[in-house]
């Protein structure tokens, strides 16, 4: 939480009271009161808030002994521990102070050292208290948390080491689509009836616990044969439910033997036996058995080589040549990965790769592969032997790092390659995941210079307006889609729609996988441009690759950019004429025409008359733009508010802009002010300002750029919001006629058990997810941002009332527990609202916007609460 923990300090004497605050307020907030009376008034205002007090016995109007039996009769402040504090440090006052209800004893004077370790210590322990009381168990169906559930089995197998045990799980095919049909309502029904089949189970005070949304465990004495009778007769109690048509459970038993097992992986265990036979009929149990445990094994030992495998070299670079198809000539080439291990020999991609994209040393072995790809280049380059490009995979843990453009940028330095020598794959799916994300990385990359290749392209589910939308350069076909579409009568495939479309959009094709003259002819026949795949060769040792570059005839470098049609490229996708976009934003109709004569052989020329067709035109074309030139007297609201709008609107603030108007210091000083790249007095000659937009136009796409740097600097990479730094830039530049505003504190209840139970990976999902929604409802100009781990912020601008604040904030809470994360978790999120006048100082919103936040969970996660003094 942001705020600090309150203390009361009851003293009646004024001096002794500051010497408490002064020791304690730089970690608390303290409030003070001179005797037990005045105690108590402080209390009805902040009984919720207080995290303990201290208390002076010798007071005038009502002593400490009073006040400790009042409190302690009231629930709510018996709760609250209580420091005594006097004169007297005789065994009998601490005994009667104890007595009365106090936690803990001190004697005056003061030692701070002594307070502050007491105050923390009893805070912390009420606070340990306090959790354990609430998550002990589950909420909805009484039984165990999955925590507790654990501590508990781990203290049954501690106390009884000659007694044997299984652990049974359960799982439930298809919940989601129960919740989807019958309603939430009726899913939490049929958990409860799940839960009391548990308790009859294992008897009066069994051990089971609810793991997650659907999956439960228990633990049982040990029994040597299981019959399949038993759980189909569970299988029945549950179907017995209103709503449980069909309902099917699938259950694991782990067989407790080797005790150094951890309980978690038991039931992860017991989990997993249950997943091994989802879908099969009338298959309604399984056992953690020697095949499942070897498959552990065998992960684990991958698992556990990968470090040592990368440092003595057993990961080998691959490279798969690639054709120019009209005249076979080679013309680049697909880095592959390869391990070959001392002991095992070669190891299949296919076996090791999904297990390092899951924990995530992916991402060490992609840089490997880079920088040994750039090391060759670089050796081929220094042997004088033709410069041709080689494609790497990008995964998407790459794509999620916040420094992957740093990292490829220093690679491709470190060997003195152009950007363009390296292509970067990026698979099909890893854009339907997180477009969003996904797009915005891409761009930075392909501003760099570097080539964008979607891999897979026919294997996903990507839509004609996200293909439109994705920043790429090439489309790299599946394998399996082009044998099955090479198969086909040409007539009856989609091959010749899809490459008249990559002609459409300026792309370039590749095919990978072919094997056979016919599927060659077939995509020569329909304009493919290059080809790779058995039919001419294999991937092979680097040494073999540079053999090839010796004899065979090759692609100049020259005439692959051409084919791109990356020569001279700001970045973003061209137009239908290949040239640079320019938009000419003035008012006065022969400045506007004698830019288009002037400009239009190296420009496509765009032109608006007035504020409000100018934003139209920007908005309608951000991915083209490259310059606008925007006359400072624009007719509407003036070309400084153009300005200003360009500069916060976070799609569009990297557009350069050169603003055009009178030799006038203070205009110019204010326009350079705002944002704009260049100020171009008028009249000016056409040789002149082609020179500013050339120069601006390169600040913009230069790989350092400091806007660039700016945007990354101010972003969370994971969920495209803004980080802290970007938020309190934002914050500060907040204006009083966009007042009121909604302040709102998210936090993400469930991210704990989303971790917990699927691995952080998917806990980051969840994160992206969350990120995406808020996008998803809130306006451009709304300030969102990533607080902490699970915390995000947003300021709505323009709030008309506390109703439509909290009618945004359930929306948001709404939209995400409707989610059924993974098929399996609910995910919730609670939120504290605060309406905010830009003049009240920050740090006190945050503290209530906090204050909110708790409120709204204490009432009940995935809740709202607006705060009201």
């Amino acid at each position: 939480m942001l705020s600090k923990k309150v203390i009361l300090v009851v003293e009646d004497n004024e001096i002794n009271r500051m010497m408490l605050s002064e020791m304690l307020s730089s970690e608390y907030r303290v409030l003070e009161a001179e005797n037990g009376q005045a105690a108590l008034s402080v209390l009805e205002e902040h009984r919720e808030d207080v995290s303990l007090i201290l208390l002076d016995i010798t007071m005038p109007i009502m002593d400490g002994y009073t006040f400790l039996s009042i409190a302690k009769a009231d629930p709510v402040l018996a709760s609250i521990p209580v420091i005594v504090t006097t004169q007297s440090d005789s065994e009998a006052d601490e005994v009667a102070a104890l007595s009365h209800g106090a936690t803990d004893f001190v004697a005056k004077p003061y030692k701070p050292q002594i307070i502050r370790h007491r105050v923390a210590s009893i805070i912390h322990l009420r606070e340990t208290a306090a959790m354990i009381n609430q998550f002990q168990y589950d909420r909805l169906t009484g039984l165990y948390s999955k925590e507790f559930f654990y501590q508990r089995v781990r203290e049954i197998l501690n106390q009884n080491p000659g007694h044997k045990y299984d652990i049974l799980c359960s799982d439930i095919e298809n919940f989601k689509l129960i919740n989807d049909v019958f309603g939430v309502a009726a899913g939490d029904q049929l958990l409860c009836g799940v839960a009391d089949l548990y308790r009859r189970l294992t008897g009066d005070g069994g051990t089971c616990g609810r793991l997650s949304a659907d999956q439960f465990a228990c633990l049982v004495e040990h029994r040597d044969k299981y019959e399949e009778d038993m759980f189909i007769r569970a299988n029945d109690v549950i179907n017995a439910l209103p709503n449980a048509k069909n309902v099917v459970m699938k259950w694991g038993i782990f067989f407790v033997e080797n005790r150094s097992v951890t309980i978690e992986q038991m039931s992860d265990r017991a989990l997993l036996a249950a997943r091994s036979i989802k879908g099969q009929y009338r298959k309604y149990f399984a056992a953690y058995d020697d095949k499942l445990r070897d498959e552990l094994l065998r992960q684990q030992t991958i698992i556990d080589s990968m470090e040592s495998a990368l440092k003595e070299e057993q990961f080998l670079i691959y490279l798969q040549p690639k054709y120019r198809i009209r005249d076979e000539k080679l013309a680049g080439a697909e880095a592959l990965i390869r391990w070959k291990h001392p002991e095992w020999g070669f190891q299949s991609p296919a076996e090791f790769i999904p297990l390092f994209e899951k924990n995530g040393f992916i991402t060490k072995l992609d840089q490997f592969v880079w920088d040994k790809t750039c090391s060759y280049l670089k050796e081929w380059d220094s042997k004088g032997y033709p410069q041709i490009p080689v494609s790497v995979n990008v995964s998407r843990a790459d794509i999620y790092n916040a420094d992957i453009a740093d990292t490829l940028i220093k690679i491709v330095h470190k060997y003195g390659l152009p950007p363009s020598r390296l292509h970067l794959e990026i698979t099909e799916s890893a854009y339907t995941e997180n477009p969003g994300q996904i797009i915005e990385t891409v761009r930075r990359l392909r501003k760099l210079g570097f080539i964008i290749e979607m891999d897979d392209f026919g294997s996903g589910y990507s839509s004609l307006n996200m293909l439109n939308q994705m920043p790429i350069d090439i489309l790299k076909l599946d394998m399996k889609f082009i044998q099955s579409e090479t198969a086909k009568p040409i007539s009856q495939g989609v091959l010749q729609f899809i490459m008249e479309l990559a002609r459409w959009m300026h792309l370039g094709v590749v095919a990978e996988g072919v094997e056979t003259k016919e599927q060659l002819d077939r995509l020569l026949e329909t304009g493919c441009d290059y080809v790779q795949g058995y039919y001419f060769a294999k991937p092979m040792p680097g040494k073999e690759f540079e053999e090839l570059l010796k004899k065979q005839e090759t692609v100049e470098i020259e005439e692959i950019r051409e084919k791109d049609g990356r020569e001279g490229r700001t970045g973003e996708r061209r137009t239908g004429s290949g040239k640079q976009v320019l938009l000419v934003a003035d008012e006065d109709a022969k400045y506007r025409k004698q830019i288009i004569e002037n400009f239009s052989e190296y420009y496509e020329v765009m032109e608006a008359a007035d504020t409000g067709t100018t934003l139209e035109a920007i908005a309608g074309n951000a991915d083209c733009l490259d310059m606008v030139l925007l006359s400072v007297s624009l007719s509407g609201i003036g070309g400084s508010s153009v300005l200003q709008t360009i500069k916060r609107d976070k799609t569009i603030w990297n557009i350069p802009v050169i603003v055009t108007g009178p030799p006038d210091m203070q205009t110019e000083k204010q326009a350079m002010a705002i944002g704009a790249d260049d100020y171009a007095v008028k009249p000016h000659a056409p040789e002149s300002l082609r020179k500013r937009i050339n120069h601006a136009i390169r600040l913009a796409t230069f790989p350092k750029r400091e806007q660039d740097l700016k945007e990354e600097a101010y972003r969370d990479p994971m969920t495209n919001v803004l980080n802290r730094r970007g938020w309190e830039a934002a914050t500060a530049s907040l204006q009083k006629e966009d007042a009121p505003f909604a302040f709102y504190l998210f936090d993400l209840d469930n991210l704990k058990e989303v971790n917990d139970t699927l691995g952080h990976m998917e806990g980051d999902r969840l994160i992206q997810e969350f990120g995406d929604l808020l996008h998803a409802h809130t306006r451009k100009t709304d300030i969102l941002a990533r607080y902490g781990g699970d915390e995000f912020v947003a300021i709505m601008k323009q709030m008309k009332s506390d109703d439509a604040a909290m009618k945004k904030g359930r929306e948001i809470c709404q939209a995400l527990a409707e989610k059924r994360f993974a098929e399996k978790i609910t995910v919730t999120a609670s939120v504290g609202i605060v309406i905010w006048n830009v003049e009240e100082p920050l740090e006190d919103v945050i503290k209530r916007v906090d204050l909110a936040l708790y409120r709204a969970k204490a009432n009940c996660k995935g809740g709202c609460y607006l705060w009201k003094e």
